[in-house]
């Protein structure tokens, strides 16, 4: 007898395909591949139940990660995650502009070439001052976008306890 799990489907529409889940909110819509063919996906009202096959652990860890990011989904086309950067300096004054779909920071430690990280798609970024705010409705775009501009944005050959620049997460998604 194997696990089941179970999924609330509220405020919003699901469709489930051989392929995928897309799953559509008032915020936006988003669609999660189906590439484990061993799942059974079936929904009874505003219920989605997740089953495997066999009852064996990696069947059942990937039946639950999937019921996961399904309620990830849901929160996320209900009401966007939202993720926050701050761009701390020390030594020279650094600034952050938003041009098109990429974020500059200008005078990172003195360098002339401006740092460019280019927006995902789907995430929506805002400058205000000294800070960076991110948000979309998918929480692992927004969780990545915000984790490589802390990793590209960071001292490099200088030592870090001298040279406390960067732009750091003060608020993940």
């Amino acid at each position: 007898m194997s696990t089941k799990f179970k999924v609330e489907l509220s405020n919003v529409d699901v469709e489930v395909t051989k392929e995928s889940i897309n799953v559509k909110g008032k915020e936006g819509q988003v669609s999660l591949p189906l590439v484990h063919p061993f799942l059974k996906i079936e929904r009874k009202d505003n219920t989605l139940f997740i089953e495997a096959d066999k009852d064996n652990k990696f069947q059942k860890a990937i039946a639950g990660t999937l019921a996961a990011q399904i309620k990830n989904t849901i929160k996320g086309v209900n009401d966007l995650y939202t993720a926050e950067l701050e761009l701390v300096y020390m030594h020279f004054p650094a600034s952050l502009k938003l041009t098109g779909n990429k974020i500059i920071i200008e005078n990172f430690v003195g360098e002339r070439k401006p740092r460019e990280i280019s927006i995902l798609e789907g995430v929506k970024a805002e400058i205000k001052g000294n800070k960076i705010f991110l948000s979309g409705v998918d929480k692992y775009k927004v969780g990545q976008l915000a984790g490589t501009i802390e990793s590209k944005i960071q001292v490099k050959n200088k030592d870090r306890r001298v040279f406390k620049d960067g732009v750091f997460i003060t608020k993940k998604p």
